[in-house]
């Protein structure tokens, strides 16, 4: 069967594909800048469509916007690609760059008048849990984040 959207596989802390009741969206945009507000749409969206809430809906984005923006601007990706998928009491968020500098991702610590560097420090406190795994192939990363549905 051909899938019209490229397919992230999960960590294996993740739910098993086919799971009962896991619903899934991916979606893959070019590595442009305007490609965050894209990747926002199509997550609240989605999140819409699904009956989510739109505190967590508004989440989501926050998380999407900070994962899709450092794969544009710290990566040479070509293009990102996005997993979003509800299991449970969980939505987890994935994006997938190309970048060939699959070293380790972590919040900075921004100096009080630095205008960037705080998004990670923001997922890791609206997150219930993420992390960063290499991607598959030869090249890129996978940056995860996992949020509660009765947290918010």
């Amino acid at each position: 069967m051909a899938l019209d959207r490229p397919v992230i596989p999960l960590t294996q802390s993740g739910p098993v594909a086919g799971a009962a009741g896991v619903r899934h969206e991916g979606f893959e945009l070019p590595a442009h800048a305007t490609a965050v507000a894209d990747a926002r749409r199509r997550v609240g969206g989605s999140l819409r469509a699904w009956g989510l809430s739109e505190d967590l809906s508004r989440t989501a984005q926050l998380v999407v916007s900070e994962f899709f923006t450092n794969a544009v601007v710290h990566t040479d990706s070509c293009r990102v690609r996005c997993r979003i998928e509800l299991f449970e009491e969980r939505l987890r968020i994935e994006v997938c760059d190309e970048g060939v500098d699959c070293s380790e991702v972590l919040p900075r610590s921004a100096a009080v008048e630095d205008v960037n560097g705080r998004g990670l420090q923001l997922v890791g406190v609206v997150a219930e849990r993420w992390g960063v795994r290499p991607g598959s192939g030869e090249s890129g990363r996978i940056v995860w984040a996992e949020l509660r549905l009765s947290g918010l």
